[in-house]
């Protein structure tokens, strides 16, 4: 099996310092060998030597939906995405061209979402869907799920080697439930204050399960978050497959590069 080193898990956001991740997928469990197997990694490798880390959704055989923010592209270095992360990581790696890699808003203020664009195929793995071009935000209290691979024991904020993919069922929520300022193609996520996601699960689908081994993604997890004493304490805020522009462009940008 090959051997993963994770110096330093990071979270990037253009134009602001990065955050050490102190805990990830806080109240989740196990995900089952049936589910996710869609799941990816995406990693930016730095010049110095360390990496950045966020999870990602295969949508196509030749496509991973993943957050804006899991790319920076003032920094020197390479990208990968890798897919068969779960459940036996057989690893299908992909090193990433800038050119394959579509950013939806630079700035997040309008959808914290990325398209890449895979050199070939994944096999043997079932893409989640998106859902129809007419679709609707999922409204108050409906259950998706959302899943990591994030440590939730080791304070530094290192994965633990070979863990078991964490599954978490979020109810949608009102963003002004935690007096969250409302952004246009943005909805949010929460249960009880057990249960949080934290950076390193940044760029993970928000999933509607359909099927054993697949879903329909509703919404992607962005890099808003908030501490308190090291640890995130409140909601997560998704960017909104559904949103009408963030529908068309997904749509474009497959559509003009394939």
């Amino acid at each position: 099996m090959p051997m993963l080193y994770f110096l330093q898990l990071l979270f990037l956001v253009a134009g602001v310092n990065s955050s050490v991740i102190q805990q990830n997928l806080i109240g989740g469990k196990g995900c089952t060998r049936n589910e996710r197997h869609h799941q990816a990694w995406v990693f930016q490798k730095r010049s110095e030597g360390k990496e950045s880390f966020c999870g990602g959704t295969l949508i196509h055989m030749n496509w991973v939906l993943t957050a804006g923010h899991c790319y920076n592209k003032n920094i020197a270095g390479t990208v990968s995405v890798w897919a068969g992360v779960h459940p036996n990581k057989t690893f299908q790696k992909f090193n990433i061209k800038s050119g394959d890699i579509h950013v939806y808003d630079v700035t997040q203020d309008t959808g914290d979402i990325m398209l890449i664009k895979l050199p070939g195929s994944v096999s043997g793995i079932t893409p989640a869907q998106l859902p129809g071009s007419s679709c609707q935000t999922p409204s108050n209290g409906e259950k998706l799920q959302l899943a990591g691979h994030g440590s939730t024991v080791d304070p530094n904020g290192h994965p633990e080697r070979n863990r078991r993919l964490q599954c978490l069922d979020l109810k949608v929520r009102d963003c002004n439930f935690w007096n969250e300022t409302v952004v246009s193609n943005y909805f949010c996520g929460g249960l009880h204050k057990k249960a949080f996601t934290c950076p390193g699960d940044s760029g993970g689908g928000w999933l509607k399960k359909r099927f054993r081994r697949t879903g329909v993604i509703y919404g992607v997890l962005s890099g808003r978050f908030h501490y308190q004493n090291g640890s995130c304490t409140t909601n997560s805020r998704f960017t909104s497959v559904c949103a009408p522009l963030i529908r068309k462009w997904i749509n474009d940008t497959m559509t003009n590069h394939m």
